[in-house]
């Protein structure tokens, strides 16, 4: 199972995950934020160790990756930290615009 701390998601996102299945205990959230025209979408699959990022601009898809055994999710000041094990596979920062990092040679 993923960890993470939803309070630090609440203010990275502004707003509470939505539940994807209307069931809050199977784990599986939407977390979305906006900043100008750019739109940030998370989903998060907790049990299944997953999660899809998807970056927009003016509702055109601008990258997109699913990310798969994720053990955690940590904050850092404006940073999500993705997690696989011990290892930084990628990160989310949050600030005038989204930057998202993955370190592909980690991912597997």
């Amino acid at each position: 199972m993923m960890n993470y701390d939803e309070l630090d998601l609440l203010e990275l996102f502004y707003s509470e995950g939505e539940s994807l299945t209307g069931n809050n205990g199977d784990g599986t959230f939407l977390y979305k934020r906006e900043s100008g025209e750019f739109s940030l979408t998370v989903f998060l699959y907790s049990y299944e160790e997953q999660i899809n990022i998807y970056l927009k601009y003016q509702d055109n898809d601008l990258c997109s990756t699913i990310l798969k055994g994720i053990t955690a999710l940590v904050r850092t000041d404006s940073y999500l930290k993705i997690m696989k094990k011990d290892n930084e596979v990628g990160r989310i920062y949050f600030g005038e615009y989204f930057k998202i990092r993955i370190n592909v040679d980690r991912c597997q």
